[in-house]
């Protein structure tokens, strides 16, 4: 019996306008009903996060940040981590020698040196403030739950490469889009976010169901006792699914919902 919800947002619940369509929402609320904690698990800031778990319910909890940031529905902290800022000065170093456009979060607020959205339009922006600071070298230290680095996405597989060769045991990096780079203390993912809400909630693991559709996902979904990923998700992705869905997105998200929830047929 599925008793924890773990959704993506972007490409996954979200529709390709951002939006939780009215019918998904309807059997969102239906699985709420049921006694079901439904979160949401995003790379994504908290308020813009938890902009989206206030539609799902009042008491959803919110994962975000890929992990490094769990709060419950009275936003009181869970879990916390941040890059140690040693390391976080060396990869600005190095993304300046690369030309890659860097991000980092100050309580929320985007941090950048000057806003690009031409290299990243970032859906944290409708939400969340940003604060242009010249030269992120120069700035004090601060505490940033996460890096995210943004490329020409042919130039991706490569940077990742060569940063996952370097900080490997010190860092931990996933792909959000194909632009991105997302960077996070190690230690911190999605799965282990899962894992830790669970075991807060008073939950099995294997009484948990997980939703996405990229390879930062993929972590989530090994974790969870039912994996699904959407049709849109990545060939990785859904090698590793239980169950892949023949809707796209927030039709996917609904059709899982009510064939292994509202059913209660986990097969």
């Amino acid at each position: 019996m599925i008793k924890l919800i773990a959704t993506d947002l972007d490409n996954t619940l979200l529709d390709k306008s951002s939006r939780i369509p009215d019918d998904t929402l309807a059997v969102i609320h239906e699985v709420v009903d049921s006694g079901v904690l439904v979160a949401v698990a995003t790379g994504r800031s908290f308020h813009s996060a938890n902009h989206v778990a206030d539609l799902i319910s009042p008491d959803a909890p919110v994962i975000c940040y890929n992990g490094s940031l769990i709060k419950d529905a009275s936003d009181n902290i869970l879990y916390e981590a941040y890059v140690d800022f040693d390391l976080v000065r060396e990869i600005v170093s190095w993304a300046h020698e690369k030309d890659v456009y860097v991000q980092l979060y100050d309580d929320d607020v985007i941090v950048v040196e000057t806003l690009r959205t031409d290299r990243h339009p970032d859906p944290d922006l409708k939400f969340t403030e940003y604060r242009e600071v010249g030269d992120l070298l120069a700035v004090e230290p601060f505490r940033t739950p996460k890096m995210l680095l943004a490329a020409p996405p042919e130039r991706i597989p490569g940077l990742q490469a060569e940063l996952e060769e370097r900080y490997r045991g010190f860092l931990f990096f996933a792909q959000s889009d194909s632009h991105l780079i997302e960077v996070m203390p190690s230690g911190v993912d999605k799965g282990a976010a899962l894992r830790r809400l669970a075991e807060i909630e008073g939950v099995d693991i294997s009484e948990t169901m997980a939703l996405g559709d990229n390879t930062n996902d993929i972590l989530l979904l090994k974790a969870s006792g039912f994996a699904v990923a959407v049709n849109n998700a990545v060939p990785q992705l859904k090698a590793i699914a239980d169950y892949v869905c023949d809707g796209e997105r927030s039709e996917g998200v609904s059709e899982a919902m009510k064939k292994f929830v509202l059913c209660d047929d986990p097969e």
